[in-house]
């Protein structure tokens, strides 16, 4: 008996074994999956070619986006009774309101300060090219090396640099000027479209779903919602670190003394988009220009630059997006890693929110068809949890 009882205790050890190798194995599988997937789509050229569709129809995507994005906050306006057209006005109103506020507040601090700095940058070079020679100079007495043939190459690159931007400038700025303008006749004509999607919204997503065979729409329209509500909270966890990082960036900015606090306290919360990365990127020309004022601002700059990011990336983004998209930090790496590989920032974009499309896909699946048992010992997981709690 006691016999039996030492090999009952062995045999679910081997299983329970067995379970956790398929388990790594199928990480292992999932891995090697994505990677072949990008691989084939950066060796067929797939996503330039996604991008060129993306960028004629830019204004249906950007309304589709806009309507979908809305599309809660008008659904629950009519389940208290409002007619669906008369909160999807109301909605769009709000919509423009806080838009119109926003520009008002920061464009035209933004304008000033770009201005400011334009004006900045002959000086700044000037400053860059003071501290180059103090620097070959000390550098020079105290190594007792003739630095003079480096130092004077090192200026005639710095000189060589203003002149491109003095005389490149203007095109550049036209240049801008025109994609600026294009892209708000692309915003515009999105906002019309998502308008007019928003007030049958539903009805877009069920015509799609007619599409396919009617024994699988049902699963379809559940997975649909599942992968919505990952986007979703994507899209809110993004949003909400961005407007902290860019509230606590004009503060520090501006108590620091660093020239045009608002444009780089923007530019931070934009590359804070991309995961890890993105806010040190940001943070280069801020640091850079805080140099150029001075010693202490410029340390300054760096100090409170790394400090925010340090808090941003090891707390408040493992907070916000982590829990969200219940994703392990080293599978966002990881996918960070692949995508960065093949795709470059705009896969380091996206790898966060594709993961989680996939992870959800595979809940699905096994959920409905029990590949591995992982959303049952789930399951168990959390009743047993339940228990714990009561007790």
């Amino acid at each position: 008996m006691k016999k039996d009882n030492i090999n009952m205790n062995d045999l679910n050890s081997m299983i329970k074994t067995g379970s956790k190798i398929l388990k790594l194995f199928y990480a292992f599988l999932i891995i090697l999956l994505i990677t072949l997937v990008t691989f084939i789509l950066k060796e067929w050229n797939v996503v330039p070619m996604i991008l060129k569709v993306c960028g004629v129809i830019s204004p249906f995507f950007i309304g589709f986006i806009l309507a979908w994005l809305l599309n809660p906050l008008v659904c629950k306006l009519t389940q208290k009774g409002m007619k669906r057209s008369v909160s999807v006005v109301l909605v769009y109103l709000m919509l423009l309101v806080v838009i119109y506020l926003f520009c008002l507040a920061i464009i035209p601090t933004l304008i000033n300060q770009i201005n400011d700095m334009v004006k900045m940058i002959p000086g700044l070079l000037s400053e860059a090219r003071d501290f180059v020679n103090d620097v070959f100079v000390k550098l020079s007495n105290y190594t007792k090396l003739d630095m003079s043939d480096t130092k004077g190459k090192f200026i005639l690159y710095l000189e060589s640099f203003a002149k491109n931007i003095t005389t490149e400038l203007p095109t550049t700025i036209i240049n801008l000027v025109q994609s600026f303008v294009s892209g708000v006749g692309q915003m515009l004509i999105g906002v019309i479209i998502g308008f007019y999607l928003l007030f049958n919204f539903n009805n877009v997503k069920s015509h799609l779903l007619s599409i396919l065979p009617r024994n699988i729409q049902g699963d379809a329209e559940s997975l649909l919602g599942k992968i919505s509500e990952a986007l979703y909270k994507f899209v809110n966890g993004t949003l909400i670190i961005s407007l902290i990082l860019f509230a606590v960036s004009v503060i520090g900015f501006e108590a620091i003394g660093l020239n045009a606090p608002v444009l780089f306290a923007a530019f931070c919360a934009v590359t804070n988009i991309i995961p890890y990365i993105g806010p040190y990127i940001g943070g280069i020309p801020a640091v850079l220009v805080g140099f150029s004022q001075s010693s202490v601002i410029g340390f300054l700059t760096l100090v409170f630059i790394f400090i925010v990011q340090t808090l941003e990336g090891n707390i408040l983004h493992p907070i916000v997006i982590g829990k969200k998209m219940d994703l392990h930090p080293v599978t966002i790496v990881i996918s960070l890693l692949i995508f960065e590989y093949f795709f470059g920032i705009i896969g380091m974009i996206v790898a966060t929110p594709v993961v989680a499309i996939i992870k959800v896909i595979y809940n699905f699946l096994d959920e409905k068809f029990d590949f591995f048992g992982y959303s049952k010992e789930k399951s168990v997981k959390k009743e047993i949890s339940k228990v714990k709690s009561l007790k």
